[in-house]
């Protein structure tokens, strides 16, 4: 009979994990709003058609989508992280669970990065069709 299976021990210490994952979703919101302008500014110094404008804007709103829900798991995390320290928190109830909290910030994150990538194939598809010979 085998012993039981240990769990294995972490490899960081959990301060470390915590400013790995806050900037993880900080790199994606700022590529996210980065890509986002430079899509806008873009728009403004190229004479496009109509679906060209259409393609740009609605993959610069993909991204500013993207970098939002990067935003809110940046939130919930901090708001977790001070909830369980004695110094930093706060006096109010906390009206969810843990488990929900982590549930949703995997949820929005895995959106944050499918919206990103879907909107930079967006960008990318009309940029080489508006450059493409017609």
């Amino acid at each position: 009979m085998e012993p039981p299976a240990q769990e294995p021990t972490p490899q960081v210490s959990l301060d470390t994990a915590v400013t790995l994952s806050f900037d993880y979703l900080k790199q994606l919101g700022t590529i996210a709003m980065t890509a986002a302008a430079g899509l806008i500014a873009l728009v403004q110094f190229v004479d496009g058609d109509r679906k060209f404008f259409l393609k740009i804007m609605i993959a610069a709103s993909g991204m500013f989508l993207s970098a939002l829900l990067a935003f809110f798991v940046q939130f919930s995390l901090m708001d977790r992280i001070r909830h369980g320290h004695d110094l930093l928190r706060r006096k109010e109830k906390l009206g969810y669970t843990d488990q929900g909290a982590k549930r949703l910030e995997t949820w929005f994150e895995s959106a944050a990065l499918w919206i990103l990538s879907i909107s930079m194939g967006i960008a990318l598809q009309a940029l080489f069709s508006a450059g493409a010979p017609g």
